[in-house]
């Protein structure tokens, strides 16, 4: 999953809607400094460094990365302070590493969290204080302990959830956030899947397999749906957000084309290898009745042929949103 989090890094580049993203960093230019932010589903950290190296945060910002999965986290302790060294932003708090993250044993335990730095005098120019830790989002416990990691109230200025709202159930989602966040604070969720899955060159098995995909993340999986860009516009007014922004965030993966070189960019050949995967494992749950299993590895035996060869392109439908949550 880490490998994967990290592929998809350039895939996420290429897919957000830019002018959601300038809204959202117009708005958080515009709060009290330092800046607080939680994000939810932090992954291995591919966000804070785009908006990093971008230049999208404020000067100084409080940033509390929060993940249930401690490999995610020990992914992102490893590799966020390198990928932010070039950027203009520097990473402070009072350890000896120069950065606030989990305790050493972080592949084995549950984590207690740390205290960020106080940004006192002791940094110039734009700095980051960053805490890593595991936790549930969405767990009540998790947000209410915000004071001990920020060193403040646990209300932030925004909430970042990225690729997060559509796996997990939506309504507890946006009350997690609320509660996280104090009024007039921000939500920006972009890459958030809105019901299109599809592939190129064509198969004739693509209608069906796209339908019981969606209907394996509508009907079978735990949480999430395979709407729920679109269902954000209408859930966000009736939790109490005002809508600042939308748009459209499509994944778009092809081979380069000739002139470009060959293969993949980067290391999207093992993004493609895990959506494949992801929709085989989806499939798999089906019954005979529904879906052939000799039909299934068919497909799946083309598409991963057509991606060995670099043939293989595709597609998926997101959608970003900006909200602010309003004043009660």
């Amino acid at each position: 999953m880490q490998s994967y989090l990290a592929a998809k890094r350039t895939v996420d580049d290429r897919a957000l809607n830019r002018r959601v993203l300038e809204r959202f960093s117009d708005e958080l230019a515009g709060v009290d400094d330092p800046a607080r932010v939680v994000e939810f589903g932090f992954g291995v950290g591919t966000m804070i460094e785009r908006l990093a190296e971008w230049g999208r945060l404020p000067e100084r910002t409080s940033y509390r990365a929060i993940d249930r999965d401690p490999e995610n986290v020990a992914a992102a302790r490893a590799r966020v302070p390198d990928r932010l060294e070039p950027t203009e932003y520097r990473i402070v708090d009072d350890h000896d590493s120069g950065w606030a993250a989990t305790r050493e044993d972080v592949e084995t335990a549950e984590l207690d969290r740390v205290e960020t730095a106080d940004f006192g005098e002791r940094t110039d120019g734009r700095s980051i204080a960053l805490t890593l830790e595991v936790g549930d989002a969405l767990s009540p416990e998790t947000i209410a302990s915000g004071d001990a990691t920020a060193g403040n109230d646990a209300c932030a200025e925004a909430v970042v959830a990225a690729a997060f709202l559509d796996v997990v159930d939506l309504e507890r989602a946006l009350e997690s956030i609320a509660a996280a966040l104090e009024p007039g604070g921000l939500l920006y969720a972009p890459i958030t899947f809105d019901g299109a899955t599809g592939f190129a060159p064509s198969h004739p098995l693509d209608d069906r397999i796209e339908r019981l995909y969606h209907r394996h993340m509508d009907e079978i999986r735990d949480a999430g749906a395979s709407t729920t860009g679109r269902q954000l516009l209408a859930s966000l007014p009736a939790n109490g957000f005002e809508m600042l922004a939308a748009g459209g965030s499509d994944w778009i993966v092809r081979p380069r084309s000739a002139d470009e070189g060959s293969g993949y960019p980067a290391t999207e050949r093992t993004f493609l290898q895990t959506i494949l995967e992801t929709i085989d494992e989806a499939l798999a749950a089906y019954p005979a009745d529904v879906l052939d299993p000799a039909d299934r590895r068919a497909w799946l035996s083309t598409r991963r042929r057509q991606l060995e060869e670099s043939e293989l392109s595709f597609v998926a439908h997101h959608v970003d949103v900006l909200a602010r949550l309003e004043n009660n």
